[in-house]
Protein backbone atom coordinates (compact mmCIF):
# COMPACT_ATOMS: atom_id res chain seq x y z
CA UNK A 1 0.00 0.00 0.00
CA UNK A 2 1.37 3.35 -0.56
CA UNK A 3 0.61 6.85 0.43
CA UNK A 4 0.40 10.53 -1.43
CA UNK A 5 2.21 13.55 0.65
CA UNK A 6 5.75 14.03 1.99
CA UNK A 7 8.00 11.25 2.79
CA UNK A 8 5.39 8.77 1.30
CA UNK A 9 5.98 5.24 2.69
CA UNK A 10 5.39 1.91 1.05
CA UNK A 11 4.03 -0.97 3.17
CA UNK A 12 4.78 -4.41 2.13
CA UNK A 13 1.72 -6.49 3.97
CA UNK A 14 1.67 -10.45 4.90
CA UNK A 15 -2.06 -11.32 3.33
CA UNK A 16 -1.46 -14.19 5.56
CA UNK A 17 -1.26 -12.92 8.73
CA UNK A 18 -2.36 -9.19 7.90
CA UNK A 19 0.37 -7.60 9.22
CA UNK A 20 3.20 -5.71 8.15
CA UNK A 21 6.11 -7.19 6.84
CA UNK A 22 8.20 -4.07 5.63
CA UNK A 23 7.70 -0.10 5.87
CA UNK A 24 10.17 1.89 2.98
CA UNK A 25 10.22 4.99 3.18
CA UNK A 26 12.97 8.42 2.65
CA UNK A 27 13.60 7.64 -1.16
CA UNK A 28 10.48 9.66 -3.06
CA UNK A 29 8.58 13.04 -2.32
CA UNK A 30 4.82 13.70 -3.03
CA UNK A 31 3.91 10.39 -3.63
CA UNK A 32 4.11 7.35 -5.45
CA UNK A 33 2.17 6.02 -8.75
CA UNK A 34 3.35 2.45 -9.36
CA UNK A 35 4.46 -0.44 -7.45
CA UNK A 36 5.93 -4.08 -8.83
CA UNK A 37 7.39 -6.92 -7.33
CA UNK A 38 9.91 -8.86 -9.43
CA UNK A 39 9.74 -12.38 -10.15
CA UNK A 40 11.67 -13.56 -7.28
CA UNK A 41 10.12 -11.74 -4.64
CA UNK A 42 13.05 -10.33 -3.82
CA UNK A 43 12.88 -7.07 -5.13
CA UNK A 44 10.27 -4.52 -5.02
CA UNK A 45 9.80 -1.47 -7.63
CA UNK A 46 8.32 2.15 -6.93
CA UNK A 47 7.76 5.37 -9.09
CA UNK A 48 7.33 8.60 -7.37
CA UNK A 49 5.43 11.49 -8.37
CA UNK A 50 8.42 13.76 -8.44
CA UNK A 51 9.36 16.11 -11.47
CA UNK A 52 11.51 13.32 -12.29
CA UNK A 53 9.29 10.44 -11.39
CA UNK A 54 12.15 8.28 -9.68
CA UNK A 55 12.13 4.55 -9.56
CA UNK A 56 13.55 3.24 -6.66
CA UNK A 57 14.37 -0.60 -6.63
CA UNK A 58 14.28 -1.87 -2.90
CA UNK A 59 15.50 -4.71 -1.27
CA UNK A 60 11.74 -5.11 0.63
CA UNK A 61 12.98 -7.14 3.22
CA UNK A 62 15.69 -5.34 4.21
CA UNK A 63 14.24 -2.52 3.52
CA UNK A 64 17.36 -1.43 1.87
CA UNK A 65 17.18 0.77 -1.48
CA UNK A 66 19.28 -0.73 -4.10
CA UNK A 67 19.48 1.49 -6.85
CA UNK A 68 17.21 4.39 -8.32
CA UNK A 69 17.27 6.79 -11.21
CA UNK A 70 15.21 9.02 -13.03
CA UNK A 71 12.64 7.28 -15.03
CA UNK A 72 10.75 9.81 -17.13
CA UNK A 73 10.32 13.59 -17.54
CA UNK A 74 5.67 13.25 -17.93
CA UNK A 75 3.63 10.41 -15.94
CA UNK A 76 4.17 6.77 -15.55
CA UNK A 77 0.63 4.98 -15.18
CA UNK A 78 2.64 1.32 -14.58
CA UNK A 79 5.22 -0.70 -13.58
CA UNK A 80 5.83 -4.67 -14.45
CA UNK A 81 8.56 -6.95 -14.21
CA UNK A 82 9.30 -9.34 -16.63
CA UNK A 83 8.68 -13.18 -15.27
CA UNK A 84 10.97 -14.55 -17.32
CA UNK A 85 13.86 -12.24 -16.21
CA UNK A 86 14.44 -11.41 -12.71
CA UNK A 87 16.63 -8.29 -13.93
CA UNK A 88 14.07 -6.81 -16.39
CA UNK A 89 11.16 -4.46 -16.52
CA UNK A 90 9.06 -1.93 -17.96
CA UNK A 91 7.47 1.15 -17.53
CA UNK A 92 4.52 3.21 -19.04
CA UNK A 93 3.33 6.75 -19.32
CA UNK A 94 2.31 9.51 -21.16
CA UNK A 95 3.46 9.21 -24.64
CA UNK A 96 5.90 6.39 -23.71
CA UNK A 97 7.08 2.97 -23.08
CA UNK A 98 10.85 2.50 -21.47
CA UNK A 99 12.66 -1.36 -20.70
CA UNK A 100 14.54 -0.88 -17.72
CA UNK A 101 17.50 -3.81 -16.75
CA UNK A 102 18.33 -3.73 -12.98
CA UNK A 103 22.75 -3.98 -13.60
CA UNK A 104 25.03 -4.31 -10.27
CA UNK A 105 24.29 -1.12 -8.23
CA UNK A 106 21.84 0.61 -11.15
CA UNK A 107 19.50 0.25 -13.65
CA UNK A 108 19.83 1.36 -17.58
CA UNK A 109 16.67 2.33 -19.87
CA UNK A 110 15.82 1.75 -23.67
CA UNK A 111 13.41 4.16 -25.23
CA UNK A 112 10.69 1.91 -26.74
CA UNK A 113 10.25 2.76 -30.76
CA UNK A 114 6.93 3.56 -31.95
CA UNK A 115 7.87 4.00 -35.65
CA UNK A 116 5.94 3.26 -38.54
CA UNK A 117 3.57 0.40 -37.00
CA UNK A 118 2.12 3.40 -34.84
CA UNK A 119 0.33 5.09 -37.99
CA UNK A 120 -0.49 8.46 -38.55
CA UNK A 121 -1.22 9.09 -34.85
CA UNK A 122 2.05 8.62 -33.82
CA UNK A 123 3.02 8.02 -29.97
CA UNK A 124 0.19 8.09 -27.76
CA UNK A 125 -0.23 7.38 -24.14
CA UNK A 126 0.20 3.79 -22.70
CA UNK A 127 -1.65 2.59 -20.06
CA UNK A 128 -0.81 -0.49 -18.58
CA UNK A 129 1.40 -3.37 -19.89
CA UNK A 130 1.28 -6.97 -19.32
CA UNK A 131 4.28 -9.34 -20.61
CA UNK A 132 4.24 -11.99 -23.90
CA UNK A 133 5.45 -15.98 -23.62
CA UNK A 134 8.95 -14.23 -24.45
CA UNK A 135 11.52 -12.98 -22.66
CA UNK A 136 11.20 -9.80 -25.75
CA UNK A 137 7.38 -9.61 -26.04
CA UNK A 138 5.14 -7.28 -24.36
CA UNK A 139 1.69 -6.22 -24.63
CA UNK A 140 0.67 -2.69 -23.93
CA UNK A 141 -2.76 -0.39 -23.72
CA UNK A 142 -3.08 2.60 -25.43
CA UNK A 143 -5.27 5.92 -24.28
CA UNK A 144 -6.74 5.54 -27.77
CA UNK A 145 -7.54 2.65 -27.25
CA UNK A 146 -5.68 0.30 -29.03
CA UNK A 147 -3.45 -2.91 -28.36
CA UNK A 148 0.09 -2.47 -28.65
CA UNK A 149 2.57 -5.49 -29.26
CA UNK A 150 6.07 -5.02 -28.63
CA UNK A 151 9.05 -6.89 -29.62
CA UNK A 152 12.29 -5.95 -27.82
CA UNK A 153 12.08 -2.23 -28.15
CA UNK A 154 10.32 -1.81 -30.89
CA UNK A 155 6.33 -1.92 -31.55
CA UNK A 156 5.51 -4.49 -34.24
CA UNK A 157 1.84 -4.24 -34.27
CA UNK A 158 -1.26 -2.22 -33.52
CA UNK A 159 -4.41 -3.62 -33.35
CA UNK A 160 -6.85 -0.30 -33.75
CA UNK A 161 -10.11 0.85 -31.35
CA UNK A 162 -9.29 -2.64 -30.04
CA UNK A 163 -11.97 -0.57 -27.25
CA UNK A 164 -13.63 2.69 -27.82
CA UNK A 165 -11.84 5.19 -25.21
CA UNK A 166 -8.84 4.15 -23.07
CA UNK A 167 -7.59 0.79 -22.28
CA UNK A 168 -6.58 0.64 -19.16
CA UNK A 169 -6.20 -2.72 -17.80
CA UNK A 170 -4.46 -5.71 -19.58
CA UNK A 171 -3.79 -9.43 -17.89
CA UNK A 172 -2.48 -12.92 -19.69
CA UNK A 173 -5.08 -15.60 -19.04
CA UNK A 174 -2.56 -19.13 -18.98
CA UNK A 175 -3.23 -21.20 -22.11
CA UNK A 176 -6.69 -18.98 -23.39
CA UNK A 177 -4.80 -15.53 -24.34
CA UNK A 178 -5.48 -12.25 -23.23
CA UNK A 179 -8.22 -10.54 -21.60
CA UNK A 180 -8.47 -6.43 -21.80
CA UNK A 181 -10.55 -4.30 -20.17
CA UNK A 182 -11.70 -0.28 -21.04
CA UNK A 183 -13.04 2.73 -20.13
CA UNK A 184 -16.25 1.61 -22.56
CA UNK A 185 -17.38 -0.92 -19.96
CA UNK A 186 -15.85 -3.89 -22.02
CA UNK A 187 -14.29 -7.11 -21.24
CA UNK A 188 -12.78 -8.60 -23.70
CA UNK A 189 -10.82 -12.36 -24.11
CA UNK A 190 -8.50 -12.27 -27.17
CA UNK A 191 -6.79 -15.43 -28.83
CA UNK A 192 -3.12 -15.44 -28.11
CA UNK A 193 -1.97 -13.50 -31.09
CA UNK A 194 -4.98 -10.83 -30.74
CA UNK A 195 -6.34 -12.18 -34.34
CA UNK A 196 -9.99 -11.95 -33.38
CA UNK A 197 -12.23 -11.32 -29.88
CA UNK A 198 -12.71 -14.71 -28.56
CA UNK A 199 -15.60 -13.37 -26.61
CA UNK A 200 -16.78 -9.92 -25.33
CA UNK A 201 -18.38 -8.80 -21.81
CA UNK A 202 -20.37 -5.88 -21.52
CA UNK A 203 -20.31 -4.33 -17.95
CA UNK A 204 -24.06 -2.89 -17.28
CA UNK A 205 -24.60 -0.65 -14.58
CA UNK A 206 -28.33 -1.87 -13.25
CA UNK A 207 -28.76 1.46 -10.89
Amino acid sequence: SIKIGRDPPVHVWDPTKMQTSSILKGQHYRGISALGFSRNGKWLASVGLDDYRTIVIWDWKKGEKLASQRGHNDKIFCLRWNPHDDDRFVTVGVKHIKFWTKAGGGMTAKQGVFGKAAGKQGKQNQMCVVFGKTVDSCITGGGDGSIYIWTGTALTKKIDDAHEGPLFAITAVQDKGYVTGGKDSKIILWDPEFKKRVKTYELTNKN
